[in-house]
């Protein structure tokens, strides 16, 4: 039963993590109303969140042997709590950027160290089943703050809520500290290894597996980004119905996450990571060439084909690279990712701009299908390797 508790506080943890990642997008339009600078400005205070959270994913093994994962994950949720807080609180766009840091390095540290914590002492289905209520958290956090416009509350007291979910979040981690497993336990990176560039030219797979991290990732945000806009540009759709088919990615991804969670018991996780790309090509054939009801399956298929392909690849680090160095892995895979939204969605949008949204599926395809080299390569080298 104890160990049962501790896996929820772990799960209630991610939910915590998806909770303010999709707030900026809903609430910005009513934000930019109090501070004098343009739209454009919501990807400055995105970009700063994603850079502090690069940077804290690479400090988060060496912290993780400093404070242990317990003591590490309160502190973090304890920061988002802190920088939600101070969003609530702006009134000048600086101060904005200025609490944007403890939110990125509290979201940083939180997802690398609870990721290296379940691949490390946990099964594949956890991991799943983690990311889903990573979904369930990116879901609530747009509800609670459209509960809140609607109202007749202003932007701020939504900021508040959810801060105050933190903090409460931040106070059960607080009391569930003696549960966490001690270090010896948690196979942490020993001291002894570290990630040098002779060792990146030694085991290619290691540089393989970031590559595949941004990739992915890369394909999730550009579907994210742009999606909705190929509807309605080439598919001739309303607003309204794009809008609605984009939600049923988001649903599948997060249900998918949780099917895959079992899924596990029967399928190895190179098997799941191929079957994925499948799904994945069959819902971008359908979103490409189908019409109707056709794009809502299509839209479906590619949020199944995305449901487990991260967090079964994070679940594979420790079996390919060993646990002395999963740690610090884990932590690179995540600023990669990070690194992958910031980059390819903005720099696909110029090509869209330049030659024509309607190569949205072709890109989709050609990410897929470098994600399924790399995983080729990376499953080619491990065996060399063993």
């Amino acid at each position: 039963m104890k160990k049962i508790i501790f896996i929820l506080i772990i799960y209630l943890t991610y939910i915590s993590l998806g909770l303010p990642d999709s707030l900026l997008g809903v609430t910005w339009p009513e934000m930019q109303s109090d501070f004098p600078v343009q739209q454009s400005a919501a990807g400055i205070i995105s970009m700063t969140v994603a850079a502090c959270g690069v940077l804290s994913s690479l400090q988060t093994a060496r912290l993780t042997r400093k404070l242990g994962t317990g003591k590490l994950v309160f502190t973090s949720v304890l920061l988002t709590s802190l920088g939600l807080a101070g969003f609530a609180l702006s009134r000048h766009f600086y101060f904005l950027l200025v609490v944007a840091l403890p939110l990125g390095l509290g979201a940083g540290a939180i997802d690398t160290s609870l990721n290296n914590y379940v691949s490390a002492n946990l099964k594949a289905y956890h991991m799943n089943w983690l990311h889903a209520f990573w979904g369930v958290g990116a879901t609530a956090g747009p509800l609670i703050m459209g509960f809140t416009l609607r109202s007749q509350f202003s932007w701020r007291f939504g900021y508040a809520v959810i801060a105050g979910i933190q903090l409460l979040i931040a106070l059960v981690l607080f009391f569930s500290l003696p549960m966490w497993q001690s270090e010896s336990t948690v196979r942490a990176q020993d001291d002894s290894l570290s990630l040098t560039p002779s060792l990146f030219m030694k085991n290619k797979a290691i540089g393989y597996s970031l590559l595949s991290f941004l990739i992915y990732v890369s394909i999730e945000g550009v579907v994210f980004l742009w999606g909705s806009t190929y509807l309605i540009n080439v598919k001739d759709l309303t607003p309204a119905t794009a809008s609605f088919i984009l939600s049923i990615f988001f649903t599948s991804l997060t249900l998918g996450r949780v099917a895959s969670g079992f899924v596990t018991f029967w399928l190895s996780n190179e098997k799941i990571l191929y079957l994925s790309m499948v799904l994945l090509i069959a819902g971008i054939g359908a979103t490409a060439f189908g019409t109707d009801a056709l794009l809502y399956i299509g839209l479906a298929l590619i949020g199944l084909g995305c449901a487990a392909i991260f967090p079964t690849m994070m679940h594979e680090t420790p079996r390919r690279f060993g646990d002395q160095l999963s740690s610090s892995i884990i932590g690179l895979q995540v600023a990669s990712g990070s690194v992958g939204i910031i980059a390819v969605p903005p720099l696909l949008g110029v090509v869209f701009q330049s030659i024509g949204i309607d190569l949205f599926p072709a890109f989709l395809s050609v990410l897929t299908l470098m994600l399924f080299v790399l995983t080729v390569l990376i499953d080619r080298t491990h065996q060399k390797n063993l």
